[in-house]
């Protein structure tokens, strides 16, 4: 499986320090320029470890018409998520906002985000538990609805 993936989910995995769980778990993983270049700006505490992973993963949409369309409504990023997903045919992205995903599943991609990740990574045998993944997460400033972390603690049957 192809899969393209926005900023906040590669942090998420960088701060668990579980990056390679996504080469686990997928035949390829592409992150668009956009997002490489957000997600290791300088500031970034995480920078580091995701510009080591990350750097051949890295690929540049080619259709900047539509990107151009799409950020009238979601940010470059997600943009070109959608975009570079459509251009080479990924079977999915990985995006955590909402809006983001409505619009994605709009141009008939498939979705799931940084909790799909842990999920799916713990049916697979991958992770052993989900819910000390998500607290950290969310110790580390990542915003997580109680309804959905209480919803992913049901799915990983640690309710």
């Amino acid at each position: 499986m192809r899969a393209v993936i926005n900023t906040t989910p590669l942090i998420s995995l960088a701060i668990l320090d579980r990056l390679g769980l996504l080469d686990e778990l997928f035949d390829e993983i592409i992150i668009p320029g956009a997002v490489f270049r957000e997600a290791t700006a300088v500031r970034k505490r995480y920078a580091g470890q995701i510009k080591t992973w990350g750097r051949e993963k890295v690929l540049n949409i080619k259709n900047m018409k539509e990107k151009a369309a799409l950020e009238l409504i979601l940010d470059e990023g997600e943009s070109e998520v959608i975009v570079l997903a459509q251009e080479i045919g990924a079977n999915l992205v990985i995006i955590d906002e909402n809006k983001a995903r409505r619009v994605a599943r709009l141009k008939m991609l498939e979705t799931t985000g940084s909790i799909g990740i842990l999920l799916y990574a713990k049916e697979l045998g991958k992770v052993s538990v989900v819910r000390p993944l998500l607290d950290r997460l969310i110790n580390e400033g990542i915003d997580i609805g109680k309804e959905l972390y209480d919803r992913a603690c049901s799915l990983s049957n640690e309710d």
